[in-house]
């Protein structure tokens, strides 16, 4: 079964649909190049594992997935997206539509890698499942925003266990539109970022548009490779001792 044919059995409007395929059929090959004709749903097993063992896994939280862009003519990398994060979940009828303000929480999720990786899709399961958590009170935390990091308490890729990229960053998109627009509102495009504790450490004492310049400016951005080391900064810092452990 599709997601639209989950969708559908799962919520039965079809203005809800179309604001699906508007997304997925318009705006995501505009921004992204051409999509595939499948995608990775996040699983109730994902769900257990961030959330604990005894969750209850909605019906709808099975409809988050993950859709993995080729390289095209749009964008060299492979580019991995989250959808339905700005499915407007909570409108009960379409006449409670508001164009001017967020469509579901506001935003969905890109990592860019330089080449194919399984591992980006575990990553944005994961922080999906996480946000989702935050999202219903389940657990503590905030919804991502521009600016935003945080420790993977690992490395990013279970691949290169010794990696020094070991957390995530929120930038914006250089190279396509941070912002789109669905009938339901709007939706910012969160670029995330694979950084090392060094640049963390640069952040806490700099602020984020310092170190996403750098990130840039260096080819650490906008694609995240778990194999590199440090962009070269202006300033080291020392890591919070709290932090240490995590980085």
């Amino acid at each position: 079964m599709s997601l639209i044919d989950l969708l559908r059995e799962t919520h039965g409007d079809d203005w809800f649909e179309d604001i699906w395929r508007d997304r997925e059929e318009r705006v995501y090959p505009a921004l992204f190049g051409p999509l595939p004709s499948t995608v990775i749903p996040l699983t109730a097993e994902t769900f257990q594992t961030i959330l604990g063992p005894d969750t209850k896994v909605q019906p709808q939280w099975l409809h988050y997935a993950v859709i993995e862009i080729a390289p095209n003519e749009q964008h060299a990398d492979w580019l991995y997206v989250t959808t339905a994060f700005s499915q407007p979940w909570k409108v009960e009828k379409p006449e409670d539509l508001n164009k001017d303000s967020f469509s579901g929480v506001g935003y969905e999720l890109v990592l860019r890698t330089p080449e194919r990786a399984g591992w980006a899709v575990e990553v944005l399961h994961r922080l999906a499942a996480y946000q989702i958590g935050v999202n219903n009170e389940i657990l503590k935390g905030k919804l991502f925003e521009y600016g935003d990091w945080m420790a993977l308490n690992g490395p990013l890729s279970n691949l290169t266990p010794e990696s020094k990229v070991r957390g995530i960053f929120i930038t914006r998109p250089r190279d396509f539109a941070a912002r789109f627009e669905l009938q339901s509102g709007q939706v910012n495009v969160l670029q995330i970022v694979g950084i090392t504790g060094d640049e963390v450490a640069f952040l806490l004492n700099s602020g984020p548009i310092p170190l996403e310049e750098l990130l840039y400016t260096q080819g650490a951005a906008p694609t995240s490779d778990p194999e590199r080391g440090s962009v070269e900064l202006p300033r080291r810092y020392e890591l919070p001792p709290q932090l240490q452990a995590r980085f």
